[in-house]
């Protein structure tokens, strides 16, 4: 019989024959009482252990969530570090490639600059070059010229 506080306040005894309680129901509600606490005393320690192996469980746990709250910041740190390393090299790229573009943009109109200067001397020769031929046309055309009026007479 599990015995409650409002169980011992409200228990009677009867009297015995020679005055006083019945020896009996005296040791009968102190054996239930010491029942009663025993239990108490284990649930109490088993509680007790639930709540130690509990607190332990809850340390670990924290420390776990530790361990991950660092490894998560660091993730974060190491994916920042990558992104800017990525970004400086993709602008190392892109740099290097814009003085590429420039050095190919150079070559391009230098060697366009050489073409037109090539075309104005090959004009400049054509137009040379058709002079002379005109001035050794005249020449012939006038030699042919003298020698036609000179061979008639000659005849």
């Amino acid at each position: 019989m599990r015995v409650t506080p409002l169980d011992i306040i409200q228990k009677q005894f009867s009297e015995s024959r020679r005055g006083g309680y019945e020896p009996e129901e005296v040791r009968d509600f102190l054996d239930a009482v010491r029942e009663s606490l025993e239990d108490v005393l284990r649930q109490n320690q088993r509680l007790r252990e639930d709540v130690s192996r509990r607190d332990a469980e809850i340390a670990e746990l924290r420390n776990t969530e530790s361990d991950i709250k660092n490894t998560l910041m660091l993730a974060r740190r190491v994916s920042d570090d990558m992104e800017r390393g990525a970004r400086r090299e993709a602008d190392v790229i892109v740099g290097e490639a814009r003085l590429e573009a420039e050095r190919v943009l150079f070559a391009v109109s230098e060697e366009r600059r050489e073409l037109q200067a090539d075309i104005v001397r090959l004009r400049s020769s054509r137009v040379r070059l058709l002079a002379d031929l005109r001035a050794v046309l005249q020449a012939y055309s006038h030699s042919i010229e003298e020698l036609s009026q000179e061979a008639p007479a000659a005849r």
